[in-house]
């Protein structure tokens, strides 16, 4: 007998430290644990990969303490939810051990995380670089346009080579989007269009200091 569906039960496939993926498994399960490897910088090019096939929906990314337990190494609490964000955003670290610094900030990441959960979950995604260079970015675009989301980091030195400036994809054209770079490498209430966007993009400053990051929200404007 057929047994009943159960819409309240979600469930996360796991074997073997994760990465055991296929169609049929994802049939019947919500999401998958992508790596017992959480160190975010190690992340970005599990997930450069994993998403080559899977859709950030199904992609488990978990923000984990610093240093990692695994790979003993330091990165800010800001790369590690940039990193996390870019696919079923969760959190695991000891919070009995954050300070209260970082639960507010944290609470702020994941605020603004769910602001836009919808459009990287099922949106439509862009690599614009890899993790083996240092225009590192990952893209992410609504069905109908109207909202993307751009999670950009610099996984090293700061003295590391990057491109000058990303260039959009999947943007209407014919439509201006207004730019919020929690970096604040842009100056609020950055409008731009979308042809601009894609023919000369925007500058690929990030923040000073080793391991960083930012996050730009775009929507269109009215």
């Amino acid at each position: 007998m057929r047994r009943p569906p159960r819409p309240a039960l979600r469930i996360e496939a796991c074997s073997g430290g994760g990465g055991r993926v296929d169609l049929a498994s994802l049939a019947r399960t919500d999401q998958a644990w992508t790596s017992d490897d959480t160190d975010a910088v190690d992340r970005l090019a599990i997930q450069h990969g994993f998403s080559q096939l899977y859709p950030a929906q199904v992609m488990g990314a978990w923000v984990t303490d610093s240093p990692n337990p695994h790979t003993c190494r330091a990165v800010p609490l800001r790369f590690r939810f940039h990193s996390a964000m870019a696919g079923a955003l969760s959190i695991g670290g000891d919070l009995t051990r954050w300070s209260a610094a970082e639960l507010a900030e944290a609470a702020a990441y994941v605020a603004r995380y769910k602001a836009v959960r919808s459009t990287v979950l099922t949106g439509h995604q862009f690599r614009l670089g890899s993790p083996s260079d240092g225009a590192h970015a990952v893209q992410y675009v609504a069905r109908d346009g109207g909202e993307s989301v751009v999670f950009q980091w610099r996984a090293g030195p700061v003295d590391r080579a990057q491109a000058p400036r990303l260039r959009l994809r999947g943007l209407d054209p014919q439509a201006a989007y207004r730019v919020d770079d929690d970096g604040g490498t842009l100056p609020t209430g950055t409008v731009r269009s979308g042809a601009g966007l894609a023919a000369h993009g925007l500058p690929a400053r990030l923040p000073p200091g080793d391991h960083a990051s930012r996050m730009l929200a775009l929507r269109r404007a009215e």
